[in-house]
């Protein structure tokens, strides 16, 4: 009957190729010696391992982890030998043992069948000999098993009882129970008065020393653990900024293509180039990710590996063992706290394409979004800015200033040079060429010139139906020479003659509309304030697609003010006060980046017309943030 099932065999097989086998020679351990970077091999693997590769060099370079180690002056053999190694090849050989004897008594000459095993002797023995066993009173102290007991695994080896304090090797007859501190090495009491006498040296008691070192070495143990979770984090990172630049690339390349097709003659050659520089930032990208990947899991495999053999050591190693193995792995561990771990460019990640304006022009990437400062911010005077427009003629912006009841407009330094007073409260204001279209409680439109008189006012339902048809007038936007004045309680957006004021047309939007914008391709962006979502609609309203804001993976409950460029959409969301974010996206509706946070309560906003900067109707004051 086999005395191990195959399973407990296998996993002793898998013990020894993982724990007890030489990676130099493949074959178990013979007389194992420790680097500094706490890898083992045979030292007749080690010294040919020199011989062939370092033969006067005063250092070795570890064949595993590359890390190098100081070699010894009397060469390989001072290398400090790994107890726990051949501590545990010892162990297993006895185990082993078990499984390929044929299990008869090791006392009687009878050779009977064994029905018990003593881990003390240690022997097996069979009926007779255990009522023999059990009459010495000097054996009643052994531990005896019935081989049934082993085999079920309700029993275990017992471990050698390693001696307290070793031998001197100096000193004969003499046990080592101090440890100089000085030396690094434990010492016996000659020695304290004759090779490590004080006050050139200074030791302690053994157990001290171990307890002290012990408690040493777990206090490595966090920041390293700290530093491996930072290092698996980045890892993750690594690996989902890969999948979101093979995502990003195929996207640009689709968008590429796409508009290669409009203008493909012309341009062939462009798509030529620019697809070709994807393919070399996507290659060297991906190589240098390769790269940081690499040096985080060789760091990571570092870490993982000194300190769990330092964890071992700390716990399972005899006191002469860990003492003998401490300054090793004390450097190891400090030295890999100190360690600079690999950065990464957090924008290795972002490709995108934006068309080009001319038509024969493909476009250009993107490889990088550019960031958003703030640049200035002014608050004196105003009470409530709820509006905004950078676009004013001669780099002027208008600021509708709700509880002044005014217009106000400043230069791009903040210094106001103009206030245009007010019947009622602003709710709204746009510039048209060299006049303001101005949207108040009176629930009316005003258009003023530059030198603030009011030019004319029209209303936003036909002329029969005023003061008859309930409206809430609270957006305005302007395309070319149409007026565009957003309905909240009607759920249109009506459209308007620039000179006149004269009603061309009413849109059903599915969105309240208390903000609007008008994009590149004359799309419109209707943003409903306190609704979760931002829809882009036709010229007829028929909706195209929606943007669903999100905060830290969560959907936001409020967006606000809207703006365009030729290549983005730019929508102001937050979660309440001072919760403030400006998210940028792409024409299709797809998340960019988000160049402000932390605002106050921004209401709406706007590009000036160079683009090169974002002004911020920030409820309390106004923001300009500039593109660097």
């Amino acid at each position: 009957m086999a005395f191990f099932k195959p399973a407990q065999i296998s996993a002793l097989e898998k013990i020894r190729k993982d724990y007890l086998e030489c990676s130099i020679c493949h074959e178990e351990y013979t007389e194992p010696k420790l680097l500094d970077c706490l890898h083992s091999f045979c030292k007749h693997c080690l010294l040919e391992y020199h011989t062939t590769n370092y033969k006067d060099a005063k250092m070795l370079i570890c064949p595993l982890c590359r890390k190098e180690t100081q070699l010894p002056e009397t060469g390989v053999e001072d290398f400090k030998s790994n107890f726990i190694l051949t501590g545990l090849a010892s162990q297993l050989e006895q185990v082993s043992s078990l499984e390929h004897s044929k299990l008869v008594c090791n006392l009687c000459e009878e050779k009977n069948k064994a029905t018990h095993f003593c881990y003390d002797c240690p022997m097996f023995i069979c009926a007779n000999c255990y009522k023999m066993h059990k009459k010495f009173p000097s054996l009643l102290s052994h531990t005896v098993a019935t081989l049934k007991d082993v085999r079920d695994g309700k029993t275990a080896m017992k471990k050698t009882k390693p001696k307290r304090h070793p031998e001197c090797q100096t000193h004969e007859g003499e046990v080592m129970r101090f440890y100089c501190t000085t030396c690094d090495v434990m010492i016996c009491r000659d020695c304290t008065v004759i090779d490590h006498c004080k006050p050139q040296h200074e030791y302690i008691d053994c157990n001290q020393a171990s307890s002290t070192y012990k408690q040493s070495l777990t206090q490595l143990f966090t920041p390293l653990e700290e530093t491996m979770k930072k290092l698996e984090q980045s890892q993750a990172t690594a690996s989902t900024m890969k999948d979101n630049l093979n995502i990003a690339a195929k996207r640009t390349m689709a968008e590429v293509k796409n508009r290669a097709d409009e203008i493909r003659a012309e341009v062939t050659a462009q798509e030529s180039r620019i697809m070709d520089e994807i393919q070399t930032i996507l290659k060297d990208r991906n190589k240098k990710l390769k790269e940081f990947e690499q040096a985080v899991s060789v760091n990571l495999h570092q870490i993982q590996q000194s300190l769990q053999s330092a964890k071992d050591i700390s716990k399972n190693s005899s006191m002469p063992d860990f003492l003998a193995s401490y300054p090793t792995i004390s450097k190891d561990l400090k030295g890999l706290t100190d360690q600079n771990q690999p950065k990464i460019d957090s924008t290795l990640d972002h490709l995108r394409f934006t068309p080009g304006v001319c038509d024969i022009s493909l476009g250009n990437l993107i490889i990088k979004e550019p960031r958003w400062e703030l640049c200035l911010e002014y608050d004196e005077g105003i009470n409530r800015a709820v509006d905004i427009d950078a676009s004013v003629p001669g780099d002027e912006i208008a600021v509708a200033d709700f509880f002044n009841s005014k217009v106000v407009i400043y230069d791009t330094k903040g210094h106001q040079k103009k206030s245009i007073p007010l019947p009622s409260y602003p709710l709204a204001v746009a510039a048209f060429q060299n006049q303001l279209v101005i949207v108040d409680l009176t629930n009316s439109v005003k258009m003023y010139n530059r030198n603030g008189n009011k030019m004319f006012e029209f209303h936003t339902v036909p002329h029969s139906e005023v003061g008859k048809t309930s409206v809430d007038l609270e957006c305005v936007a302007v395309i070319k020479d149409t007026i565009m004045v957003g309905d909240v309680k009607r759920s249109v957006i009506t459209k308007h003659r620039s000179s006149d004021g004269s009603l061309i047309d009413t849109v059903s939007v599915q969105t309240k509309p208390r903000f609007l914008a008008i994009d590149s391709k004359d799309r419109v962006v209707v943003s409903g304030g306190n609704r979760q979502q931002v829809d882009i609609v036709g010229v007829n309203g028929a909706l195209l697609f929606s943007i669903n804001p999100m905060i830290d993976s969560q959907q936001v409950t409020s967006c606000r003010g809207v703006c365009c460029d030729s290549s983005a959409i730019y929508i102001a969301v937050g979660n309440g006060v001072d919760t403030g974010h400006i998210h940028q996206y792409d024409t299709q509706g797809r998340f960019l980046s988000c160049i402000a946070q932390g605002l106050h309560d921004p209401r709406k906003i706007s590009l000036t017309s160079d683009g090169q900067q974002l002004a911020v109707a920030d409820y309390l004051s106004v923001k300009i943030y500039n593109k660097v």
